[in-house]
C-alpha cells in the first residue's frame, strides 16, 4: 500500500469522530489563511508608511482598515489555535483507544490457525505500535499537517499574484524540497521495512524468553538469551542508522534553506526594488512568507518522515485487521437457545492445508445424554473432530448437526454457549480464581462456584489459598500445580453447565488418586449431558456409550469397550498395551 493510500486509510478510521475532525480541519484552514494574510497585510501597511504611490504620509483612516484586518486575522489565529489545541488531543486519544479495541476484538475472532502461526508477542506489538502510530498521525494532521498542506498546496500559488518574480523563488524552493524528499523516501523505504521486521523479531524474542523464565533459569540460559537479544539489536541498528542518516540530511537541508531562502528573498527583492519591480512592502511580505514557508516545509518534512517511519507498523496493523476469520456467522444466523444435545456428523471431511486430510468422510451420531469417546494415535483426527463441533473451523464437505440443525446455521456465540470444552492444556487467566470461574458463567454465585469446585475435586487446594477465591493464580495459572490448574478448568466447564461437554484429555495432568476421584465426579456430571471424551488412558472411558477408534482421520472401529476388545482389532491392541503386564486381562466393568 502506497504512503498516500495508507495515510488516507488512517484518516478514514476517524469515522465516528468525522464531524469533529471536519470542524478541526476548518479551524486549520482558517489558521492557514490567517497566517498567510498577516505578512500580506503587514506589507501593505509598510507600503503606505513608506509612501508608495506618491501619497506621502498615509492618513490614519487609510491605515485603520488594514490594521483592523490584521488584528482580525490575529484573533482568528488565536481562536483557531485554541480550538485545535482543546480538541485535537482528545479526539486522537479517544480514537487510539477505539481502534485498539477494534483490533483486539478482531484478533479474538481470528481462527486458531492464525494464532498458532503468529507469535503472541508480535500480535501485541502490532496492536500497540499500530494504534500509537495512528494517534501521532491524527494528532499531527489536526495540529500542524493540515495547515501546512493547505499553505503549501493551495495558498503558495497566490504569492505569484502578489509578485510573480519573488513568488517563483518560493515555488522553486518547494519543488526542490519535494524532489529531494521523494529521493530520500525511495532510498530508505525498503530499509525502514527491514527495521520494523527486526523490531518485531525483537518483541518475539523478548516475549518468548519472559514467558519461559523457569526453563531459562533451570538450563542457565540467561547469558545465551541476552546474547541472542543483542544480536537482534545489532541488526536493528545496522538497518536503522542508514535511514536516520538520510533523514538527518533532510533536516540539515531544511535548516540551511531557512537562511538561504531569507537571504535570497532579500537580495532578489532589493534588486527588483531598484528596478521598480518590487516595493518595500513586497520585500517585507515575502520575507514573512519565506519564514512561514520554512516552518511549513519543516512541518511537511516531519509529516512525510512520520508517515514513512510509521508505515511498516501501520501496514502490519492493517494486515492483521484485514485478515478474514475463516469461521463467521451466516446471514440471518439463528440463536440456538438451549440445545438438547443430539449430535450427528454427516460425511464430514476437513483439511488444514488443502493437501493432507485431517479427517475424511466422518459419520456417526451421539444421542442426547450419551458419552462418546474418541481414541487413536496422535494426529489421528480426534481433536480436529471436536474442534469442528464447536466451530474452531468449518468442514470443507459434509455437515455437523445438533438437534437436526446444521451448526453453521447457528450464530457462533449461541452455539458455543451450549458447549463447554476442557482442554488438554489448562488455560487460565492471570486473574483471581473467582474471575477464572466466572469465565464459565459470569453471574454464578459463590455457592455455585464452591459446588463446581467440590465436584471437580478442587476444594482442598482452594482452602489452602490465603485469599480463597480471590487468590490471583498468576500468568497462565503458574502459581498452581498442573493438577490444580486442570481441576480449576474442569470446575469452570462444570459451572457453565452446557448440554454438550468436551473433555480433551481433561485428566491428563492429574495424579492417579485425584484422577480416580475426578472420574467418579465426571461420570455423575456427564449424566443427561452429551459428552465427548478424548482419552489416551482407556480406563477413563471404560463406561462410554460409544467408542470411536480413529486412524488418519477415518473411523476404523466403533462400539462399546467390551465389544471392541472382543473384536481383537486396533482397540484391543491399545487395551492390551495399557492393561496387561503379560496375560490378556481387561478390567471388569463397574
Amino acid at each position: 500500500m502506497s504512503l498516500p493510500r495508507l495515510y488516507l486509510r488512517v484518516l478514514t478510521l476517524l469515522g465516528p469522530e468525522m464531524r469533529l475532525a471536519f470542524i478541526l480541519v476548518l479551524a486549520n484552514l482558517a489558521l492557514a489563511i490567517a497566517l498567510f494574510a498577516e505578512p500580506y497585510l503587514f506589507g501593505r501597511i509598510i507600503n503606505l508608511l513608506t509612501g508608495v504611490g506618491g501619497g506621502g504620509k498615509p492618513a490614519v483612516e487609510q491605515l485603520l482598515p488594514l490594521i483592523g484586518l490584521w488584528l482580525g486575522f490575529g484573533l482568528i489565529t488565536i481562536i483557531g489555535g485554541v480550538t485545535v489545541a482543546l480538541h485535537a488531543d482528545r479526539l486522537a486519544h479517544r480514537q487510539r483507544l477505539a481502534v485498539m479495541s477494534r483490533y483486539f476484538e478482531h484478533v479474538l475472532t481470528l481462527p486458531l490457525s492464525f494464532h498458532t502461526s503468529t507469535h503472541s508477542g508480535r500480535t501485541l506489538k502490532v496492536m500497540l505500535d499500530g494504534s500509537s502510530a495512528m494517534f501521532w498521525l491524527w494528532l499531527g494532521f489536526l495540529r500542524e499537517h493540515c495547515s501546512a498542506i493547505v499553505s503549501l498546496v493551495v495558498l503558495l500559488p497566490f504569492t505569484l499574484f502578489i509578485n510573480w518574480r519573488l513568488g517563483l523563488l518560493l515555488v522553486a524552493l518547494v519543488v526542490v524540497f519535494a524532489v529531494f524528499t521523494v529521493l530520500v523516501l525511495r532510498k530508505t523505504e525498503e530499509k525502514q521495512g527491514a527495521v520494523e521486521t527486526h523490531h518485531s523479531t525483537l518483541a518475539e524474542h523478548a516475549s518468548d524468553a519472559i514467558g519461559n523464565i523457569p526453563v531459562i533459569q533451570s538450563f542457565t540460559r540467561v547469558q545465551a538469551e541476552l546474547q541472542g537479544l543483542r544480536h537482534i539489536i545489532d541488526r536493528v541498528l545496522a538497518a536503522q542508522i542508514p535511514v536516520l542518516s538520510w533523514w538527518a540530511l533532510v533536516s540539515v537541508a531544511t535548516r540551511a534553506a531557512s537562511t538561504l531562502t531569507v537571504t535570497a528573498i532579500f537580495l532578489l527583492g532589493t534588486w527588483l526594488h531598484y528596478r521598480d519591480l518590487a516595493t518595500i512592502g513586497d520585500i517585507v511580505t515575502f520575507m514573512g512568507y519565506a519564514t512561514l514557508l520554512i516552518g511549513k516545509l519543516e512541518a511537511a518534512v516531519g509529516f512525510v518522515n512520520s508517515i514513512f517511519m510509521q508505515a511498516p507498523k501501520l501496514a502490519e496493523f492493517f494486515e492483521v485487521l484485514d485478515t478474514t476469520p475463516q469461521v463467521h456467522d451466516r446471514a440471518n444466523a439463528l440463536d440456538a437457545g438451549t440445545l438438547q444435545g443430539e449430535v450427528t456428523f454427516d460425511n464430514v471431511s476437513f483439511s488444514y492445508d488443502g493437501k493432507r486430510t485431517a479427517i475424511a468422510d466422518l459419520t456417526f451420531s451421539a444421542p442426547k445424554g450419551k458419552v462418546v469417546a474418541l481414541v487413536g494415535a496422535t494426529g489421528s483426527g480426534k481433536s480436529t473432530t471436536l474442534g469442528l463441533l464447536h466451530r474452531a473451523f468449518d468442514p470443507q464437505s459434509g455437515r455437523i448437526l445438533i438437534d437436526g440443525t446444521d451448526i453453521r446455521d447457528f450464530s457462533l456465540q449461541s452455539l458455543r454457549r451450549n458447549i463447554a470444552v476442557v482442554f488438554q492444556e489448562p488455560m487460565l487467566f492471570a486473574r483471581t480464581i473467582r474471575e477464572n470461574l466466572q469465565v464459565g458463567r459470569a453471574d454464578a454465585s459463590e455457592a455455585e462456584m464452591m459446588d463446581a469446585l467440590e465436584r471437580a475435586q478442587a476444594l482442598e487446594f482452594i482452602g489452602r489459598q490465603v485469599s480463597g477465591l480471590d487468590t490471583i493464580v498468576g500468568e497462565r495459572g503458574r502459581s498452581l500445580s498442573g493438577g490444580e490448574r486442570q481441576r480449576l478448568s474442569i470446575a469452570r466447564a462444570l459451572l457453565k453447565n452446557p448440554p454438550i461437554l468436551i473433555l480433551d484429555e481433561a485428566t491428563s495432568a492429574l495424579d492417579a488418586t485425584t484422577e480416580r476421584k475426578l472420574q467418579l465426579a465426571l461420570e455423575e456430571v456427564m449424566k443427561n449431558r452429551t459428552t465427548f471424551v478424548i482419552a489416551h488412558r482407556l480406563a477413563t472411558i471404560r463406561n462410554a456409550d460409544l467408542i470411536l477408534v480413529l486412524d488418519q482421520g477415518h473411523i476404523v472401529e466403533s462400539g462399546k469397550f467390551e465389544d471392541l476388545v472382543a473384536l481383537g482389532g486396533r482397540f484391543a491392541k491399545l487395551a492390551e498395551a495399557q492393561f496387561m503386564a503379560g496375560a490378556v486381562e481387561i478390567p471388569a466393568a463397574k
